[in-house]
């Protein structure tokens, strides 16, 4: 089985991001010279004093665009950065990764916000975020979490959906996309994963991409960009269901 590998140490130059493990940080010169960071946000929570000090990072008159997965993106002249990057730290906030990692992780408010949510989406979208920030990856690796069947985040049409049920269990769907010429919605492969069981599950999915790109590597390109529905393409689904169902075996 792959293990799987982190790497958080990326270094500003002053000009561009450099990161040995080939992680693109959110961290890049716009068409206008101005750049833009994104900033790591799980489920787009931040608190009161992060807010504060993503408005000094701009000033007054500064720009901060929320993203669509819930993450908050600083535009701020280039000689500014380093400066920035160590504000942001202060107050426990890191850049978000734009590919070859685990993209910012969406989540609707979940239960004790929404009356339709029956479990938790935000404490579960920090969990994995602590769990995989900076895992490195063949491509783009998008999470979404939802607390009910409205699915506010659109769980099918991520790379890996979660949605809460009853009693703490969470369904699982795995290979959509919500970009590109061909979005596609994933396949439903488990329902009723208990909470405790949701970070093995989906660390065993990522060994499993992991793995099916190194082994086709061939097939799918040199450089190429394979996101998780490529890989299952080469794969098969039952490879990862398989997995998957290993996994929960001591808990059925």
């Amino acid at each position: 089985m792959t293990e799987l590998q982190r790497d958080d140490n990326f270094h500003w130059t002053g000009e561009e991001v450099e990161c040995e493990s080939g992680i693109h940080w959110a961290i890049a010169e716009q068409a206008n010279g101005i750049v833009a960071i994104i900033v790591n946000s799980p489920g787009g929570v931040l608190t009161g004093k992060q807010v504060r000090v993503l408005a000094e990072i701009v000033g007054e008159d500064g720009v901060i665009k929320n993203t669509r997965r819930m993450a908050s993106l600083l535009l701020i002249p280039k000689e500014k950065v380093g400066t920035a990057l160590e504000q942001l730290q202060a107050v426990g906030l890191r850049v978000a990764s734009l590919h070859k990692s685990i993209r910012n992780i969406a989540a609707c408010p979940g239960k004790g916000f929404s009356p339709n949510s029956r479990g938790d989406t935000l404490g579960l979208a920090q969990e994995l975020d602590e769990a995989f920030y900076a895992t490195i990856l063949p491509w783009d690796f998008k999470i979404g979490i939802s607390g009910c069947p409205r699915n506010c985040t659109g769980v099918q049409c991520n790379d890996l959906g979660l949605m809460a049920e009853p009693r703490g269990k969470y369904s699982l769907w795995i290979g959509g996309s919500e970009s590109g010429m061909s979005p596609k919605h994933g396949t439903l492969v488990r329902k009723g994963i208990p909470r405790e069981q949701v970070i093995p599950v989906v660390k065993r999915i990522l060994e499993i991409y992991a793995q099916g790109a190194e082994e086709f590597a061939a097939e799918l390109g040199e450089g190429a960009r394979a996101r998780l529905y490529h890989v299952l393409e080469k794969t098969g689904f039952e490879r990862f269901k398989q997995a998957i169902e290993e996994v929960l075996a001591p808990q059925a």
